[in-house]
């Protein structure tokens, strides 16, 4: 196991995890056993909308973890594959900007925490400072922003 999976693997046993494991806010899908490593498909809570979803799954791509940022994609874990983007969360303006399917070709989140959404966005780092993924960051700053977004549509720091 490589130092990256191996600190990701830590952060999941860790409080800060765990605890929002507890209270049902986010998990991870599967076992440690199963992840795909540099992949791991972890799903966050939503206040059901429109769609009724109760979850949300994300495929994680985590390689330099955790010294780089992770990218995301919302996952169908039925079909193993990208989410139809139809059924991305979109239920206010703010999650339509963050469940973009239109940008980069919806294979990541236009997120501060995102690695291919930060790029080009320097200014996110004050104005979402909670959220701007530093290295040393644990995936639990992800999964708050993720949080947030599907439980109250929008993004209150």
């Amino acid at each position: 196991m490589n130092p990256d999976e191996s600190l990701f693997k830590q952060h999941l046993g860790e409080a800060l995890f765990q605890i929002g494991v507890d209270d049902g806010s986010w998990g991870l899908c599967g076992t440690l056993a199963d992840i795909q490593w540099p992949c791991a498909v972890l799903w966050c809570k939503a206040t059901p909308k429109e769609s009724g979803q109760k979850k949300y799954y994300f495929r994680f791509t985590l390689d330099g973890y955790s010294a780089s940022a992770p990218t995301a994609v919302p996952w169908d874990i039925n079909k193993n594959q990208p989410l139809e983007h139809a059924a991305w969360p979109r239920w206010t303006a703010y999650l339509q900007k963050v469940f973009n399917p239109g940008w980069n070709n919806g294979t990541a989140l236009y997120a501060p925490c995102d690695r291919k959404a930060m790029q080009g966005h320097e200014k996110w780092k004050e104005q979402h400072s909670a959220f701007w993924w530093f290295p040393g960051s644990n995936i639990v700053k992800y999964l708050r922003f993720l949080y947030r977004l599907l439980n109250s549509g929008e993004l209150n720091e």
